[in-house]
C-alpha cells in the first residue's frame, strides 16, 4: 500500500457485530462505526496493536489483567501521567484507543480514547498469532511506523 491509508466504509461488517478492520488492502468502516473506530483502525495502519483485559472472553475463566498500574506496566508514562491511586491495569487497558473487545463489565470502547508513550503491559498476540500472551503491547506513540501500511 505504501505511505497511503485507504478508508472503505460499508453499511455493515459482519452482521453488525464489527465496526471496522484493517485489512493490507485498506481500512473498512462499518456505519456503525464511530470515529474512535476510524481512529484505532488507522492506528493499526501505523503499525500499532490491540491489547486486551482478559485472555478469553467466552471460557470459564476469562483470566483478566490483574494488580496495580506501576512502573513496570507502564514504563514510559510513568511519571509523566497522573494515575488515581488504587487504579488498576485493567481499568487503565480500558481507557486506551488500542482496547479491543468489550467483555464484562467494561466502559464501552466510545470511552477509550488515551494514546499513551509507549508499551503497556496487558494481554496481546504475540507474532501476529491468534493466542494471547500477557507482556508490554506496543500501543503508543514509540511504536507508530510513520510510513502507513508499510511496516
Amino acid at each position: 500500500m505504501g505511505n497511503v491509508v485507504e478508508l472503505y466504509f460499508v453499511d455493515t461488517l459482519e452482521g453488525g457485530a464489527v465496526g471496522g478492520v484493517r485489512w493490507p488492502e485498506g481500512i473498512v468502516i462499518a456505519t456503525a462505526g464511530d470515529a474512535n473506530v476510524i481512529a484505532h483502525e488507522v492506528l493499526h495502519d501505523c503499525g500499532l496493536e490491540d491489547i486486551y483485559t482478559v485472555k478469553n472472553p467466552g471460557g470459564p475463566d476469562p483470566n483478566p489483567v490483574s494488580g496495580p498500574v506501576s512502573a513496570e506496566r507502564v514504563p514510559a508514562d510513568w511519571g509523566g501521567g497522573y494515575y488515581p491511586p488504587g487504579l488498576t491495569q485493567r481499568e487503565l487497558i480500558t481507557r486506551l484507543i488500542m482496547r479491543s473487545g468489550g467483555f464484562g463489565p467494561e466502559p464501552p470502547l466510545s470511552a477509550s480514547v488515551c494514546l499513551p508513550r509507549g508499551t503497556v503491559y496487558g494481554w496481546r498476540h504475540a507474532g501476529g498469532g491468534t493466542v494471547r500472551t500477557l507482556g508490554n503491547a506496543g500501543v503508543g506513540q514509540s511504536a507508530i511506523q510513520r510510513n502507513p501500511g508499510s511496516y
